[in-house]
């Protein structure tokens, strides 16, 4: 499924990538970032998908995505190990050589200690597929952002960088919407909490739901594991881009399910 050039929304998607998290080794938080990251620029994080240290399974989903969303990040797969493997298996992906970048290089051995040598191993951490986009955004860092495909952002799994490097891509981000003609927008996000269990409010949710559609504000319901301090039994969450709808169906659903602001404690 090829990306529609009519639409008006714009649209991301996440590859976690890594033996490691599948395993249950390490717990798995840069999408969970990423996806609050993407939510406050107002773009649509419409998929995250988690894949091993293999070269089809890299490959595959990476280009998948890409023909489908307007920006693709990856996560992991970067280091200096034998199973770092994906600037390797993206440019086969898409038939292209791996080319040593001499400034990433050369920014490496800036950061490095006085005994530091350009090993293989770390040779492997600044062999990218050529041609792409070296971006390098947070000038504290060595390790750059590279653009594949125009929209493919191979980043590392190490949550400090990967969320600083995110953060460091904003302008580049605006700069993409704007040239597809896309205004962002921000997401509004309102929760209305009740004390009704949701199998109750379920019917009014969906019929409130399909009025509003057309609007483009979603409800979600999320029940609560345990009774909250005020009562309440299910959260009711309304998003949208349009303040003005968002707010009107925050009224509307507070009326259905006798509910009220919800606001969480921490």
């Amino acid at each position: 499924m090829a990306i529609d050039p009519n639409r008006t929304t714009f649209t991301a998607a996440c590859c976690i990538i890594g033996d490691e998290i599948l395993n249950g080794k390490i717990r798995e938080s840069n999408a969970h970032f990423l996806a609050r990251y993407l939510f406050d620029l107002g773009i649509n994080l419409q998929r995250v998908e988690i894949v091993a240290d293999d070269y089809t399974a890299i490959g595959e989903t990476v280009t998948r995505l890409s023909s489908q969303h307007d920006l693709v990040f990856t996560s992991g797969g970067i280091g200096p190990t034998h199973d770092d493997i994906t600037y390797e298996a993206i440019a086969r992906a898409y038939s292209l050589p791996l080319e040593l970048d001499d400034e990433t290089c050369r920014r490496m051995a800036e950061k490095a200690q006085p005994d530091w040598t350009l090993t293989d191993a770390r040779k492997r951490m600044a062999l990218f597929p050529s041609p792409a986009q070296i971006i390098r955004a947070d000038p504290s860092l060595w390790v750059p952002i590279v653009v594949v495909h125009d929209n493919i952002h191979i980043l590392p799994g190490i949550p400090q960088l990967f969320e600083r490097l995110v953060k460091s891509l904003r302008p580049h981000i605006e700069e993409t919407m704007a040239k597809k003609n896309i205004v962002s927008g921000q997401y509004h996000r309102k929760e209305i909490a009740s004390s009704m269990p949701e199998g109750t409010i379920a019917a009014r949710l969906s019929t409130i739901q399909d009025q509003v559609a057309a609007q483009h504000v979603k409800i979600g319901s999320y029940p609560k594991s345990v009774v909250g301090p005020n009562g309440e039994r299910v959260v009711v969450s309304i998003v949208g881009k349009d303040q003005a709808a968002v707010q009107d169906t925050v009224q509307l659903v507070a009326n259905a399910i006798d509910g009220w602001t919800y606001v969480k404690k921490h």
